[in-house]
Order: structure tokens, then sequence, then C-alpha cells
């Protein structure tokens, strides 16, 4: 009885996944999402929070803004929707398999493009732990890429890949930049500038700070339609704010200096290779000694100064044996 209860749900679930779906338009967290079929839009866990992280010591000298992961919360609750899950968990080997086998990502170039997108783990962990444990908490909580609306593996790599599309989405460094807003080591900004320059698009997200350092920027969203294929709608239904003070805000700089560049070389065999001295610590501009003429002595003044020597020295002997003389008895 089990055996034919299991075999008829996975005959169910390859027949769903083999049918063409006429979905119409939907918006997730509506009334119109809770009655339609959860391969067509989110549902449950139609409201979206994407999170990114800013990282100061990473990447260019303002720092980095990576993809910190995403939130997949109850419509009505607000809690996190992770008590129906519509997927498998995962380890992290067969994530990048699913993912590297998959045409969203057209090889191992973009792949490891997507991985480098993410925000380093505060925990020590690796991308590749950071990804098991973001599908394990969040993708397969998401009803449209689920088994039973999309081949077994094909929902993973649609879950990464829309995640690297909805970071190229939402250019936070480019917003905050082209406000004046820049990491800066005496410099602070209040909470409506960096909100004000962040909206775009109708979007509206939320800022968390460590204390009063500027971390992190969650963007709350709709689903259009599918997760995987459709379209991201700024969502006012989030009942969050933003835990930065009201001002002093600080976009911190980088705090690690550049790796020193070696001049010379060394080689505990032999010896260093000798560095050129310079005038003003330009090594393009070298100082070398003016050469100097030798003189050309003349022979002949030669031998004249060898006869002076020779009777300074008679009298130097002279003077020695008048003043020591003894007498001879």
């Amino acid at each position: 009885m089990i055996a034919s209860a299991w075999l008829l749900g996975c005959l169910t679930a390859l027949l769903r996944v083999a049918t063409a779906r006429d979905c119409p338009h939907i918006l997730s967290c509506t009334v119109g999402a809770e009655q339609a079929d959860p391969c067509c839009v989110p549902s449950p866990g139609g409201l979206i929070v994407f999170r990114q992280r800013f990282e100061p010591d990473k990447g260019s000298d303002e720092g980095t803004w990576g993809v910190d992961g995403l939130e997949v919360l109850d419509c009505a609750g607000q809690t996190s929707q992770d008590l129906q899950p519509f997927g498998p968990s995962y380890q992290h080997e067969e994530i990048a398999s699913f993912c590297l086998r998959s045409d969203v990502f057209g090889g191992q170039r973009s792949f490891d493009q997507a991985e480098g997108e993410w925000a380093q783990s505060e925990v020590g962990e690796g991308v590749e732990e950071v990804w098991e444990r973001s599908w394990n908490t969040a993708g397969r909580f998401i009803s449209t890429i689920g088994p039973s609306c999309m081949p077994a593996g094909q929902g993973v790599a649609s879950f990464f890949h829309t995640l690297h599309k909805l970071h190229s989405a939402f250019p936070t460094a480019d917003l905050l930049s082209n406000a004046d807003i820049s990491p800066s080591p005496d410099t602070t900004y209040t909470l409506a500038e960096i909100l004000d320059a962040l909206k775009f698009k109708s979007h509206q997200p939320i800022v968390e700070c460590d204390n009063m350092t500027l971390s992190s920027v969650l963007w709350p969203l709709q689903i259009q339609d599918t997760f995987q294929g459709g379209f991201v709608v700024p969502s006012f239904l989030l009942e969050r704010k933003s835990s930065c003070p009201v001002e002093g805000i600080i976009f911190p700089p980088a705090t690690t200096r550049p790796a020193p560049t070696t001049s010379h070389t060394w080689d505990p065999i032999t010896r260093p290779t000798p560095r050129a001295i310079s005038l003003d610590h330009d090594d393009s501009k070298l100082y070398f000694l003016p050469e100097q003429k030798v003189p050309q002595h003349d022979p002949r003044r030669l031998g004249v100064f060898k006869a002076g020597d020779e009777d300074r020295e008679e009298d130097k002997e002279g003077r020695y044996w008048k003043r020591y003389r003894r007498d001879e008895l």
C-alpha cells in the first residue's frame, strides 16, 4: 500500500513536470496566489528578502557588496517558510554538480563568477558550505523550483542563478557612490541619506548596522510568476525597520594594507642584487659621480722629489747623532 502511494506520487510529479502549464500572471502574496498552482507562483513563502553584505577588505579599495543569501517568508505571519519543503536537502558536492551540469550557468567560468559574488562567511565557512546552507534553509522552500515543477537538480541551479541575476539587478555600490556615500575613516552619514541613495525603481530597502557600522542591505520583494523566470516587484509588506542609528553611521574603509612589492631579489647562496642609488627615490633617475681625470706625472719631477727625500733623511740622521752623542773615554 505504501509502495503504491509512493509510486503514484512519483508518477504525479513526473506528469506535472512533463505537462506544459498555462500559468496566468499572478503576483505572490495575493489572494490569487493562494489558489494558484504552486508551480506557477511561489506559494506559500511568496515574500522574498534578498540580502547583500558589505566587506571592506575584499575587492578594491572601496570594498565589495556581496550576496548574503535569501529569506523566504510567509506572507501573512512574515516568519520563515521552513515548515513545507518542496525539494530535498543536498550536500555542497551535489549542489556544485547540479550547477555545472546545468545550461543556466553556461560553464565553469560563469559558475566561478557566481561563487565569487557571495560574501565570505563570518564563521569561517567556504563558499561551498555557504551555498549548501542557503539551499537547505531557503531554496528548497520555494515552490516553483521543486522537483514536482522542474527536473530534479535543475531547480538548484535555477535558484543560485536567480540570486546571481538579483545581485546584478541591485547595484548597491553604484547607488551609494552616486550619492557621494563612500567608505571613509572620518566621515559619517545619516540613515536618511543612505535610504534616499538606495531608493530606485520604487524599491525601499532596509539597512542593517553592526553597532554604528553599516553592514547589510535588505531588498523586500514579491514575485510575479515563477521565481526562476518571472519578475521581482518591490514589496512594502515587510514589517521590519532598519537597525542603524538615525545619524553617525560609519561606512568603513579597508583595514588591510596592500602587500609590499619587492624591488630586489635575494639569493641566500650568493648575495642580493645591488639596487641603484637615486637622489629623489626615483629608480629611473640614477646618480653617477662625475668622471675625474687622473693627473699625469712628469718622470723628471719624480727624480727631483726622490733626491730631496734622500737629503731630508740624511739631515734627520745627523741631527739625531748630535743630540744623543756620547763622550768616549
